[in-house]
């Protein structure tokens, strides 16, 4: 008598997608970790990654991310303390602060771009070229505004 089968239900594409996002975030912070950046975390990453190459104002984060200036003080306030980035009065527009990043948030930002290399590299390797480029493909359409219950 053979063992009764389970099938286990179709997942739903939002937890493939937060999932997959939750795979590429650990792989990162550990890929950083073995570089030597061993207290950053995943909201650390992800406030960097909404940063311009050069100075960027406080507002334009804000936005970018869906937060309120407060909230994008309190991480420059905290990625401060760690040297990665300094705040700064922009001297044309008082009332604007400037983030700009120090030596160390540079090399922070130029290291994660190179484990995502590595992350999206393998990656390939396990689902392959094709289905790779075809999610990359499908996930960079335009979806349009988010849903609400109107």
């Amino acid at each position: 008598m053979s063992a009764p089968q389970t099938h286990e239900p179709a997942r739903q594409l939002g937890l493939l997608l937060m999932s997959g996002q939750q795979w590429v975030m650990t792989s990162l912070l550990r890929l950083m970790e073995e570089r030597g950046h061993v207290n950053l975390n995943a909201s650390h990453l992800t406030f960097l990654s909404n940063l311009d190459c050069g100075d960027t104002y406080a507002s334009a984060v804000a936005r970018r991310m869906g937060v309120s200036r407060q909230a994008v003080y309190r991480s420059t306030r905290e990625l401060q303390r760690l040297n990665i980035l300094k705040l700064e009065t922009d001297e044309t527009r008082k009332t604007q602060k400037i983030i700009r990043m120090t030596k160390l948030g540079q090399k922070i930002v130029m290291d994660a771009r190179a484990c995502l290399n590595t992350i999206e590299n393998a990656l390939s390797e396990r689902i392959g070229e094709r289905a790779l480029a075809t999610l990359v493909a499908n996930l960079s359409r335009d979806w349009g505004p988010p849903l609400s219950g109107d």
